[in-house]
C-alpha cells in the first residue's frame, strides 16, 4: 500500500504546490506596497514577504502596516485592491503541474479539497484556467475567512477522516498540526524549508515522485 492510501481526505494549497506562482505573487504584491513605502521600508517588506510564503495577503499587509509603515490609520485596502488585480495577472500566468491530473487518476476515490489563500473570487477564474474542477469538483475554498478557520471547519466536517495536508509553506504545517493532520512537505514550486521550525512532517521532493511511488522522508 501506498503513502497516500494511508489517507481519506487530501488538503492541498495552491500556491507553490500545484502551481509556481510564488516568486509572481510576491512581484504583485512589493509592487502594491511600492506605492505606500520608502526603499527602506520595501526592501525590509520583501525580506519579510521571502521568508513567509505561506502567510495571506491579510497577514503581510498588517504585518506592513504596524511593523514597517508603523501607521494604524493606514488604509490597508489600498495595497489590497492593487495586489487582487496584479496577483490574477500572476497566478493565471503561471504553470501547473500536469502531475497534479495524473496524481488524481490514481487516487481518484479520495475527497479532494484545494485551501488557497487566494481570494474567493478570484479563485473561480483561477479555476477555470487550470480546471482544478477536475480535480477538487465544488471542495474550492479561498479566504477569507482564513485558512486557520478554514481548517477548523474541515476538521469538524472530517472529524473521522485521516486528512493528509499538502503544501509548501511552514504556516500550512503548523496548522496542520494544531488540527491533528498529518503534513506533507513539497519540495518542488516551493522555497525549501530548510529554515523551518517544524518538525514531525513528511516531505517530498515533487509530485512526480508521488506517482512513482518513492520513498517519503520523515522530518523529525
Amino acid at each position: 500500500m501506498s503513502f497516500l492510501h494511508n489517507y481519506d481526505t487530501y488538503l492541498c494549497d495552491l500556491d507553490g504546490l500545484l502551481i509556481n506562482s510564488l516568486d509572481r505573487l510576491s512581484l504583485s504584491l512589493v509592487r502594491a506596497v511600492s506605492e505606500h513605502s520608502n526603499g527602506e521600508q520595501l526592501d525590509e517588506f520583501k525580506e519579510y514577504d521571502k521568508k513567509n510564503p505561506g502567510l495571506s495577503r491579510f497577514e503581510k499587509v498588517e504585518h506592513f502596516k504596524k511593523v514597517i509603515l508603523k501607521d494604524l490609520k493606514f488604509d490597508s485596502n489600498l495595497i489590497l485592491h492593487d495586489f487582487n488585480r496584479l496577483s490574477l495577472i500572476a497566478r493565471t500566468g503561471a504553470y501547473i503541474s500536469p502531475n497534479i491530473f495524473k496524481l488524481h487518476e490514481q487516487y481518484r476515490e479520495k475527497n479532494w479539497i484545494l485551501l488557497t489563500n487566494c481570494d474567493n473570487n478570484q479563485l473561480s477564474e483561477v479555476s477555470k484556467v487550470f480546471k482544478l474542477n477536475l480535480i477538487f469538483g465544488e471542495n474550492l475554498i479561498g479566504t477569507p475567512p482564513s485558512k486557520v478557520v478554514r481548517a477548523r471547519e474541515i476538521r469538524e466536517i472530517r472529524s473521522l477522516d485521516r486528512v493528509l495536508s499538502i503544501s509548501d509553506s511552514e504556516s500550512d504545517c503548523l496548522i496542520a498540526q494544531e488540527n491533528n493532520f498529518d503534513f506533507l512537505f513539497i519540495e518542488e514550486f516551493s522555497r525549501g524549508n530548510k529554515d523551518w521550525i517544524a518538525s514531525n512532517y513528511f516531505s517530498v521532493k515533487s509530485i512526480e515522485d508521488l506517482l512513482l511511488k518513492k520513498p517519503i522522508t520523515l522530518i523529525k
